[in-house]
Formats: structure tokens, C-alpha cells, sequence
């Protein structure tokens, strides 16, 4: 009986339920593709006073879902992102558990995920220096259009296809030649056509390359020791350096490019004067574009065509000397005094001093265009005793007891840098002439002259000595006999007096022996010297 009794009570609430799904106010939902730039992904309603217990809800795609919250009376509608390039749609339909009659439904949309994308793998174009199309090809379910900067007058849109579904299209763009001296480049912006804040965007770069080049005609270039400006004329379409030999400071980067037409660059280089002593100088210059490994090097031989080897000059008055002359082009040449009252030069550029001072001796060439100078300083000459060596050499006799000396000999040489002229040499004992030698021979630089002399021997007064005899017949005898002095010890001094001149200038140079000779010796004897 309680069994029947249940079932009766069901069947008569189930009779007098109502549903009020019917009067729900459900509008349909629709999404975009994700929650990206402000989307959302979820809807949610609020019913006020309703009880959503009994209400179920079934979606025919597994990327729509819907949840009922019976607390909050509020029913909440979620999608997943729309990761295709198509518009997707659902219906959702509710249905009432109690009345299993009673339901009602609203439709889910969720927008494409609209796209300009390229189909090519790169995103950047380059166009040849003589320009030409460029064909961007795109899948896209948009219109769209191309943005070109205002700026770049270089390129234009030749034609497009707009598109909705994802679509393959094109966009081809003309790209005029490229007549400046260096590569360009832009962004072209493919935009959704009605999208005004430029969400939906793809940019590729167009690039314009061009053919670049660096050529110098000439390579080696010669100027004379006057030095000036060389003009190097260069073809070339890109922008280059100019790098000089840090050491080389005679080359002087000007940094003045002329260009002078049919991409030709007239480039300055100013060669200073060639004022050293030499006969030429080389250096190098390398002109280049780093960026695309184009160098070229040029040669700059600086030449001079006619100098005096000689830097500086010292001459002594009276004294000659021949200047050397380097003449590349055996030119004439004239050579000058600046004074030929201090020194004189002739025709051949032998200069001669005549008196203390300090001349410029110049030499020209007969067309004025080359010339050098040389300061010569003239100095009187002076006495060269400090630059000549002297040495005595001896030789003793032994006599009885004693060691006396029996020769002399003296050799000068000739330490000093002038070719001297021997004109006497005078020998003295104590102040008096021994002896006199004239010469007029050359005492060349490092040769000697020996001056050699015997010594008398001094001796003491002879001894007489009387020595008386007897014959067998008694006759007597008397022989008287000398018996000679003994040797005496040499007290004297010599002296050796050489006459000597050099330069037109006479000097005397003495040699004393004993050498420091002070008077106070008493005598000049020894024993005999081993040598």
C-alpha cells in the first residue's frame, strides 16, 4: 500500500509541474576567435528569482560548453579559441529534467581567426640595382590593403586580390631601378582593410640592392720632390675610406671628393715636399669599401731629381772639398755662394774656405725648377799637437861602468783627420842645433815619420902616464903613454822640432826628450833596458 501510495504522490506532482524554461530571455552568444586585443571567452547570464536546478544544457561541439550555477541563478557560456581561419557555430539546447518535454535553444558563434600571413618562408624581398617586381604571396581570409610609406616613391602596387576564407592571393609590387649610390630599403605593411587600428598586420621588407663597384684607372703615381696635390680619379657607386700609412705623414688625406659625373669621384691627396737627402720615397694609399670587401691600393712614389749628398759641411779656411752631387736627370746646374767672401764654390762644386764664418752653398738646376743647399761652416785652422802622437826610442852603449846613450830616434804619426805636409825637422841639444832635415812630403791621416840621430859620447880628460925602462946596456928608457877619460853620463836635453802646415796655415809640433823635461835632472845614463 505505502508503494502505491509514493507512486500516486509522484504522479500527481509531476502533473501539476509547470516549467518556466520557455520564458527564459536567452539572446544568442557570439565570440570572437580569443581573448587576445580585449576578447573574452566566456558569457555569462544572470536569471533573478529562478531556480536552475532542474535545467540541463547540451552542446553539439566539444569547443562550447555550458555550466549552471543553481546559488548564483547565473549561467555561464565558455568556448576554447578559434585557432582555424573559419567562423564556427553551435547550438546549445536546455532542456528541464522534471518536464523532460520542455526545452529551448540559442545559437553559439565564434568568429575566424582572420589572417594575412605569407606563404613564402621569408619576410624579406631584395630587388635587383635595375629594379623590377616583387610578388608577395599570402594566405589570408580578410580584405585587405597595402600600406607603402609616403615616402618612398621607389615602389608601387601593380595589383592585389583581397580575400575572405582562407584564400591563397598575391600582392605584386614594381620597384623602379635604383640609380643612387647606395643600397634602400622600406617596409610594405598588408593590413586588414577594415581594421582601423592595425590589429591584423604582416610587414615585409623590401630591400633594393645594387651593384657595387670601386675602380681607380690609375695605380702608380710619381711626383717630384716639389711635392702638390694628385688627383685620383676613382669609379665608383658606393661611398669609401681612405687609409694612409700612419708612418707617411709627407700624405696628407685632403678629404675634398669632387664628383665629376657618370659616377666619378675626383679624390685629393696632398704630397708634401721631398726636402731629405734621398733619391725617392714610396708609400701606399688603400681606398675602400669595408662593408663589400672592395679595396683598391694605390702607389705614390715621390722622386728628386737633384740634391747635394752632403748635410752639413766643416771646412777650415784655406781647405777644399768637393761637394757630391746626385743629378737624376744629368741636368746643367749652377752652384752659389751665399758669401764668397767665408767660401767660394766653382762650376764643379768644389767649395773652398776662405775665412771664419757660415755660408749657404746652393746648387740649381739650369731650368730653376730643382735645387738643394748646404750650410758650410768655416773654422781657421789650429794646431794639431793634440792629435799627433810622438815616441822616442834609445839605445845605450856600455862603457866601462857605465850605461851611456849612443842614439835617438822619434816617430810622429799622424792621429788627425787632415793630410799634414812635413816641412823640416830641427834637432836640438840644450837649446843648440844638432842637426837640420827639410822634407815638403805628405804626412798623410794615420801614416808616421821617423826622425833618427847618433849621440856623441862625453867623455873625462885622458890621463899621462910615463913609464921609464932600462936596456941590457943600461940604457933607459922612457915611454910616455895617454890613457883616454872615462865615459861621461848624458845630463843634456833634446828637443825635435818638426815644421809642419796644413790648409795654407804653418804650426810647429815639439817632441822633448827626456819627456817633462824640468832642468833639474843632473844626469841622463842608465842601465841597459831589455826589450
Amino acid at each position: 500500500m505505502l508503494l502505491v501510495l509514493c507512486t500516486w504522490l509522484s504522479s500527481c506532482s509531476k502533473d501539476d509541474y509547470v516549467s518556466r524554461i520557455h520564458e527564459l530571455i536567452i539572446d544568442d552568444v557570439t565570440f570572437d576567435a580569443d581573448s587576445l586585443n580585449g576578447g573574452s571567452l566566456t558569457y555569462v547570464k544572470t536569471f533573478r528569482g529562478e531556480d536552475l536546478s532542474n535545467y540541463k544544457a547540451n552542446s553539439d561541439s566539444s569547443w562550447c560548453s555550458v555550466v549552471f550555477d543553481t546559488k548564483a541563478a547565473t549561467m555561464t557560456v565558455s568556448v576554447t579559441e578559434n585557432n582555424t581561419f573559419e567562423e564556427r557555430k553551435t547550438l546549445v539546447i536546455l532542456k528541464d529534467t522534471v518536464d523532460g518535454s520542455a526545452m529551448r535553444s540559442f545559437a553559439v558563434t565564434q568568429l575566424q581567426n582572420d589572417v594575412v600571413n605569407l606563404s613564402d618562408p621569408t619576410d624579406t624581398y631584395q630587388v635587383a640595382t635595375e629594379g623590377g617586381q616583387v610578388v608577395i604571396n599570402l594566405e589570408s581570409n580578410v580584405n585587405y590593403s597595402v600600406q607603402i610609406p609616403d615616402s618612398v616613391d621607389w615602389i608601387t602596387l601593380s595589383g592585389s586580390n583581397g580575400t575572405r576564407g582562407l584564400q591563397k592571393s598575391s600582392v605584386t609590387l614594381d620597384v623602379a631601378k635604383n640609380t643612387t649610390l647606395s643600397s634602400r630599403s622600406t617596409e610594405v605593411s598588408i593590413v586588414k582593410a577594415d581594421d582601423t587600428d592595425l590589429i591584423i598586420k604582416t610587414v615585409v621588407k623590401i630591400e633594393q640592392l645594387f651593384d657595387p663597384y670601386l675602380t681607380i684607372k690609375v695605380t702608380d703615381y710619381t711626383i717630384d720632390e716639389r711635392g702638390g696635390l694628385l688627383n685620383i680619379y676613382i669609379q665608383t657607386n658606393v661611398d669609401f675610406a681612405v687609409s694612409t700609412v700612419p708612418d707617411d705623414a709627407w700624405i696628407k688625406d685632403m678629404g675634398i671628393r669632387d664628383t665629376i659625373g657618370d659616377n666619378m669621384v675626383n679624390y685629393l691627396i696632398n704630397v708634401a715636399s721631398l726636402t731629405a737627402k734621398q733619391s725617392s720615397r714610396t708609400s701606399n694609399v688603400t681606398i675602400e669599401n669595408t662593408d663589400l670587401g672592395l679595396t683598391q691600393a694605390i702607389t705614390i712614389t715621390q722622386t728628386r731629381n737633384l740634391y747635394i749628398e752632403e748635410s752639413s759641411i766643416n771646412l777650415l779656411s784655406g781647405c777644399s772639398k768637393q761637394l757630391t752631387l746626385y743629378n737624376a736627370d744629368h741636368d746643367k746646374v749652377v752652384w752659389t755662394s751665399s758669401d764668397e767672401s767665408v767660401a767660394k764654390v766653382d762650376s764643379t762644386g768644389n767649395v773652398t774656405g776662405i775665412s771664419a764664418g757660415a755660408v749657404s752653398v746652393t746648387v740649381t738646376s739650369s731650368d730653376g725648377l730643382h735645387s738643394d743647399y748646404v750650410v758650410v761652416s768655416i773654422e781657421k785652422p789650429s794646431d794639431l799637437k793634440d792629435q799627433i802622437m810622438s815616441n822616442w826610442l834609445e839605445t845605450f852603449t856600455q862603457y866601462d861602468d857605465v850605461s851611456v846613450l849612443t842614439h835617438l830616434s822619434c816617430t810622429i804619426t799622424n792621429n788627425s783627420e787632415f793630410d799634414l805636409t812635413l816641412n823640416k825637422a830641427t834637432f836640438y841639444c840644450d837649446g843648440k842645433v844638432l842637426t837640420t832635415k827639410t822634407y815638403d812630403e805628405v804626412l798623410a791621416v794615420g801614416s808616421s815619420k821617423k826622425f833618427e840621430s847618433d849621440i856623441a859620447v862625453e867623455r873625462g880628460e885622458d890621463t899621462v902616464v910615463t913609464d921609464t925602462t932600462y936596456t941590457e946596456d943600461g940604457t933607459m928608457v922612457i915611454e910616455i903613454k895617454t890613457i883616454p877619460g872615462k865615459a861621461k853620463e848624458n845630463t843634456h836635453q833634446y828637443r825635435l822640432v818638426w815644421n809642419y802646415s796644413y790648409c795654407k796655415e804653418s804650426f810647429t809640433y815639439i817632441c822633448s826628450y827626456p819627456e817633462n823635461y824640468s832642468g833639474s835632472r843632473k844626469q841622463y845614463a842608465r842601465k841597459p833596458r831589455k826589450r
